[in-house]
């Protein structure tokens, strides 16, 4: 063969491999489909959401008032609390308490920290997810919804009397120092189940504006809103309302709350193959 011949051949071989669709494949990441987070519920318009939990708190009330806890029933269960917690040597309450109510201006300060925040700063920080943090919201405010309702399950079926009723020698503080009407017999504090110690809502409502921040946000300072619940777990032993054990009710409410929502929104990335431009997936392929 000569080489003109040679040469015409070359040419026709580097055309044909131009012409050859490249062979490579592409490895792409897509994300798989969405799956539900547990017990979430979706962010609804701004007045379904103040009609769900202006109706959610109403039922909470009605509970707490509708519960026809018999005085027996109520200071036996106290008492058994009582007794596990000296046995397990956590009764703190009394020392806490007398320390308080040796103060007048700690004492209302307790006493104003009980009585309020517990209603202010909850819906402040829910209004605040609402608005600033809409991807967070509907976890955390299922959670809180959970929680409170696990809180009236145990209200209704085991009714315990705080401390300053059921433990010899407590002081009242909200009534000793008149805080907020308490020692009216007229006031609000005719409206309340008074046998509802265990859980402390007020325990798991504070912790849960701390869990909020923290995870909604990415400041440096965020851990900074664990001092509202650790004020307000020494508020509520000062303040008699209620035992150690309690404290640690309210947490676990808020755990299971938190956990009955617990799940990704997404699940993790998975690879398909997919081939380079300029060729066809075969029939019958596969993702990997």
């Amino acid at each position: 063969m000569g080489p003109a011949a040679c040469h015409a051949g070359c040419d026709a071989v580097t055309r044909l491999d131009v012409r050859r669709p490249a062979l490579r494949h592409t490895l792409v990441r897509q994300p798989a489909p969405a799956r539900r987070a547990g017990l979430t519920w979706p962010r609804l318009p701004a007045a379904a959401e103040v009609a769900i939990t202006g109706a959610g708190y109403l039922a909470y009330a009605l509970v707490r008032l509708a519960v026809r806890a018999g005085r027996h029933a109520a200071f036996a269960h106290a008492a058994e609390l009582w007794r596990a917690e000296r046995w397990l040597h956590l009764d703190v309450e009394p020392s806490l308490n007398h320390l308080v109510a040796a103060s007048p201006a700690l004492a209302e300060a307790t006493g104003y920290h009980y009585g309020l925040l517990h209603f202010i700063v909850t819906p402040l920080v829910l209004g605040w997810l609402y608005l600033r943090r809409p991807s967070a919201f509907p976890r955390l405010r299922s959670a809180l919804v959970l929680a409170t309702g696990a809180a009236n399950i145990v209200f209704w079926t085991w009714p315990v009397a705080p401390p300053r009723y059921s433990v010899p020698g407590m002081t009242d503080i909200l009534v000793s120092h008149h805080v907020l009407g308490a020692a009216d017999p007229h006031g609000p504090g005719r409206l309340v189940n008074l046998y509802a110690a265990m859980p402390s809502l007020h325990v798991a409502w504070a912790t849960w504006c701390a869990v909020a921040v923290i995870t909604a946000t990415r400041s440096r300072w965020r851990h900074l809103a664990w001092l509202y619940p650790s004020a307000t777990v020494l508020v509520v032993l000062a303040s008699a309302n209620h035992f150690l054990l309690d404290v640690a009710g309210g947490l676990a409410v808020l755990g299971l709350g938190l956990l009955g929502t617990a799940g990704n929104s997404a699940g993790p990335a998975t690879v398909t193959e997919e081939p380079a431009p300029g060729r066809t997936r075969p029939a019958g392929a596969h993702r990997r």
